[in-house]
């Protein structure tokens, strides 16, 4: 499945379609990261995740946390998290990410339903795919 979504991502990252405002309450969610490439075409795959990468974000303003996948379908989630910020320049949109241990930007490179990538100041690329996750409340 993941290689699949792992094609897909590139075949399509190929023919952008420009992010929108609208487009952007997509990122919020469960994210499990695919593959990580410096900008020296080094790459890292991530064949089996247990780490998610949630995203809450209203209005442009809201957080991230990375939780931990449980076999009960549950979540291990602990107080650490960080803020975040979407800001547009030009037709681009920027996450900056900030919490008591620092801040970063990364640029929105791509988003969907399905995938999203991001892309560190330094130019290494994060790509994520949507994890649909039904947990009991």
């Amino acid at each position: 499945m993941k290689k699949i979504a792992l094609l897909l991502l590139i075949i399509t990252s190929g023919c952008q379609q420009q992010i929108k405002d609208k487009d952007l309450n997509l990122i919020n969610g469960y994210w499990q990261i695919l593959k990580v490439e410096d900008a020296n075409g080094n790459k890292k795959e991530y064949k089996i995740n247990e780490i998610y990468d949630y995203f809450e974000i209203k209005n442009k303003v809201g957080f991230h946390k990375k939780v931990r996948w449980q076999p009960a379908a549950k979540f291990l989630v602990n107080n650490a998290q960080e803020n975040l910020q979407i800001i547009k320049k030009d037709n681009d949109y920027y996450l900056k990410f900030g919490s008591e241990n620092g801040n970063h930007v990364n640029k929105l490179k791509s988003l969907s339903q399905d995938n999203m990538t991001l892309e560190s100041l330094e130019k290494t690329s994060f790509y994520y795919i949507k994890v649909n996750v039904n947990t009991p409340r």
